[in-house]
C-alpha cells in the first residue's frame, strides 16, 4: 500500500470518526509519511504517530464532559457539554470563573499521549492553534518547532474549549483553537512537500485562512455524507462514540473502493448487481429515500436487507400519512403519499418515482 500525508480536521467529539477511520487503514496497512491536525485532530494525530491505536480507543470509550471540564455544579445533560438543559448551569459557572476550568482535559489527555514516543516517531507531527497575546497569531507548528515537555500544552491550545481557562502553555486563556485559522490543514502538509493526502473531515467550519486546493495532489477524501449524522460536538455519549467510529470505519473503505453506495455502504459485487438490476439513477433515489426514512448507515447492507427494511419503513410512513390525510385528497395522492414532505421543497414524489416503482413491486 502507498504512504500518505495524513489531515484530520477539528470537530470536538466527532473525532471518534477519526478513530474509525485509522482503524480501516491499518486494516489496509496504509503508512502515513506526515500528520497534520486541528483540534481533536491534532490530539488523535498525536496518538497515531505514536502508533498508540489501543491507546486511542481506551481514550474514546474513556472520555466524558467531567473529564474535559471541571464543573462545580450537576450538568441536566451530563453527556453533552453545550446541550440547551445545560445552559442555566454553565451561565453561573461561567460568571463566578471568568470561564471554564480545563485542567481535567489536559490531564486526561497527559495519560494517553507520550510526548517521548511523539517525538521519537518516524512520522513528523504538525498541529494548527491561533496565539492570541500579545497580538493574533495563527501558529502552524511541527513538533520539533514546541518546546519540549510542552507537547500537550500547545495540543490543549490547538483544541480549545470555548470559554475555558487554563489551556495553553502558560496555562492561561491565550489561545484560540486553531480552527478558527485552517480546520482542515490541506496545504499545511503540501507546503511541506507531501502531495499524496488522506482528508479525515468531520466538520462544516473550515477556518479563515481554509484553502482546500486539491489541484495536481492524489487526494482521498473522507467525509461523512451529512456531518449531522455526527452529532454535536459536545456529545460524548458512549454509544454516539461507537457510532463515529463505525461510520469513520465503512466511509474509509468506501473511500477506498473497498465500499460502495452514495450514502449506504454495500459490497461491491452487490451495489453493481443493484445498478445492473435497477438502474444508477434508481439506486440513488432509493438512498436517498432510506437516507429520509432514517435508515441507519452504520452497516454493510445485503441488497435483501436494504430494500426490507426500506420497503417495511416505506409502507410505515405511507400508512402514517394516509391517516392523516384529508379525504378530498386524491388516489394520486394518496399512492404517492406527498413522500416530498420528507425532502426540500424543491422536490417531488415524481422525483422518487422509479424507487417507489421498486418498493412498490416487492413482496415480503
Amino acid at each position: 500500500m502507498k504512504s500518505y500525508g495524513l489531515v484530520l480536521a477539528g470537530g470536538g467529539g466527532k473525532g471518534a470518526y477519526q478513530i474509525g477511520a485509522w482503524k480501516a487503514m491499518r486494516e489496509m496497512a496504509i503508512s502515513f509519511e506526515a500528520i497534520a491536525g486541528v483540534s481533536i485532530g491534532s490530539i488523535n494525530g498525536a496518538l497515531i504517530a505514536s502508533d498508540d491505536y489501543e491507546k486511542a480507543v481506551s481514550m474514546w470509550n474513556n472520555i466524558s464532559v467531567d473529564k474535559g471540564v471541571n464543573i462545580t455544579s450537576a450538568l441536566p445533560d451530563p453527556e453533552n457539554l453545550f446541550s440547551t438543559k445545560n445552559w442555566g448551569v454553565l451561565f453561573k459557572e461561567f460568571m463566578k470563573n471568568k470561564g471554564f476550568d480545563a485542567s481535567p482535559a489536559k490531564q486526561f489527555i497527559g495519560e494517553y499521549i507520550s510526548e517521548e514516543k511523539v517525538r521519537k516517531s518516524n512520522i513528523p507531527l504538525a498541529i494548527v492553534t491561533v496565539q492570541l497575546t500579545p497580538e493574533i497569531t495563527p501558529l502552524e507548528l511541527f513538533t520539533s518547532d514546541i518546546p519540549e515537555g510542552q507537547l500537550i500544552d500547545y495540543l490543549m491550545a490547538s483544541a480549545d474549549i470555548p470559554l475555558a481557562n487554563n489551556i495553553g502553555p502558560e496555562g492561561e486563556k491565550k489561545f484560540l483553537d486553531g480552527g478558527a485559522y485552517d480546520n482542515t490543514p490541506v496545504t499545511l502538509l503540501k507546503r511541506n512537500g507531501y502531495n499524496r493526502l488522506v482528508v479525515v473531515d468531520i466538520a462544516n467550519i473550515k477556518g479563515l485562512n481554509h484553502d482546500l486546493d486539491f489541484r495536481n495532489s492524489e487526494i482521498v477524501y473522507i467525509r461523512p455524507y451529512s456531518i449531522d449524522d455526527l452529532g454535536a460536538s459536545f456529545d460524548f455519549d458512549s454509544a454516539t462514540i461507537a457510532r463515529r467510529i463505525e461510520m469513520g470505519y465503512l466511509d474509509t473503505k468506501k473511500a477506498f473502493s473497498l465500499l460502495l453506495g452514495k450514502i449506504y455502504h454495500f459490497e461491491p459485487s452487490v451495489f453493481r448487481a443493484m445498478v445492473k438490476s435497477y438502474g444508477a439513477k434508481a439506486v440513488e433515489q432509493l438512498e436517498e429515500l432510506a437516507y429520509a426514512l432514517k435508515i441507519p448507515n452504520d452497516c454493510v447492507y445485503s441488497q435483501v436487507r436494504f430494500l426490507t427494511e426500506l420497503k417495511i419503513a416505506f409502507e410505515a410512513k405511507r400508512e402514517e400519512e394516509k391517516a392523516g390525510m384529508e379525504e378530498k385528497e386524491t388516489e394520486k395522492e394518496n399512492k404517492y403519499i406527498s413522500f416530498f414532505k420528507l425532502f426540500s421543497k424543491q422536490k417531488s414524489e415524481n422525483d422518487f418515482q422509479e424507487a417507489i416503482a421498486i418498493l412498490d413491486n416487492i413482496v415480503l
